[in-house]
């Protein structure tokens, strides 16, 4: 796993989440305080971006890309779990359905049912 990665999980693990991904060489994770769930993904240079997670539509997708994380602090991390961003219109956000918790997420496909653990990093 490269440094970058490290880092990027190590801030999420100390803001008190867990982490899961399919494995160490991909370039993106989900992060849970075991009900709400966000999404995020970074470049080879360790730039992350962070989108909300919610059940899969044809309005809005699987969530909202959010463009205002300037660091991963616990309230940058925590917008990940809001329901949509303030630019969202009011159609999108009444499409918006969360999952109940981590378990439904998983058992909602069985791809998303090979996410792992990521242990606590040092």
């Amino acid at each position: 796993m490269k440094d970058h990665v490290k880092t990027i999980i190590g801030h999420v693990q100390n803001a008190g989440f867990k982490v899961y991904m399919r494995g160490a060489d991909t370039t993106w994770l989900y992060y849970t305080d075991g009900v709400h769930i966000a999404y995020m993904q970074w470049d080879r240079s360790g730039f992350a971006t962070i989108s909300t997670v919610h059940i899969p539509n044809k309005d809005t997708g699987t969530g909202f890309g959010l463009d205002d994380i300037p660091a991963l602090t616990l309230e940058h991390l925590q917008k990940g779990f809001h329901i949509a961003p303030a630019w969202a219109r009011m159609s999108e956000v009444s499409s918006v359905k969360k999952f109940a918790n981590w378990d439904a997420f998983v058992s909602s496909s069985s791809f998303n049912s090979g996410y792992e653990l990521v242990e606590v990093l040092a």
